[in-house]
């Protein structure tokens, strides 16, 4: 019987991770064990335990090898010069990105609806930064777009953080429970531009009570 090589382990490894995100997507974290994961990658069980010491091990192995979205979208689109702009097509890229890529969504479905986080796990936010918007990116996006004015300078730039990372989940999030419900791919620009619009609100004189906020 011939002797297994170092790509011949490094190919069965990433069977198990690929059947994992699978796995994991179908049924969630919790209701998945190593020896699903084994039969789905056509392994034997004894190869799973010597890949990996436990299925926590595996999943946070699985998040480590993802590359994160910030770069995929930068190398499938080019920059625009105007900042604002570039942000608007970094969002519409991405969720088209997550409607047409299988393996992507599948690990958003567990992100967002498959897993229960323990101790021992890779955390949950730090997941979202990697595979989802990027809090820092954000930041020197919307720094970008103050300091070549296309924002005010007294933009709080914490609050629209929360907001554009809040919106974009949000989207996702709901679009995994019901992917018929709207065609991801094709609304991505009307989401985002409504989305972009909230840039450009701020809150009114308190001399007016009876409104909330107005478009500058």
């Amino acid at each position: 019987m011939a002797r297994k090589t170092k790509a011949d382990a490094l190919k069965t490894r990433q069977l198990l991770i690929d059947a994992a995100i699978e796995q994991f997507a179908q049924h969630g974290v919790t209701n998945t064990t190593l020896l699903d994961i084994a039969d789905a990658a056509g392994v034997t069980r004894g190869a799973v335990y010597w890949h990996f010491n436990s299925k926590t091990e595996l999943f946070n192995d699985m998040w480590e090898q993802q590359v994160p979205l910030r770069d995929i979208v930068k190398y499938i689109r080019t920059e625009n010069e105007n900042p604002l702009m570039d942000l608007r097509e970094k969002f519409i890229t991405s969720l088209q990105y997550v409607a047409e890529t299988p393996k992507q969504r599948a690990l958003l479905q567990i992100l967002y609806h498959k897993c229960e986080f323990t101790a021992e796990m890779m955390a949950e936010d730090t997941i979202r930064n990697k595979i989802c918007c990027n809090r820092d990116a954000l930041r020197e996006s919307l720094l970008k777009c103050i300091h070549y004015g296309y924002l005010s300078s007294d933009t709080n730039i914490d609050v629209i953080v929360i907001m554009l990372r809040g919106f974009f989940s949000g989207i996702i999030k709901n679009w995994l429970m019901e992917p018929g419900q709207f065609n991801l791919y094709q609304q991505a620009p009307v989401l985002v531009d409504n989305i972009m619009r909230t840039l450009h609100v701020q809150p009114v004189n308190v001399l007016q009570p009876e409104k909330k906020f107005c478009l500058r």
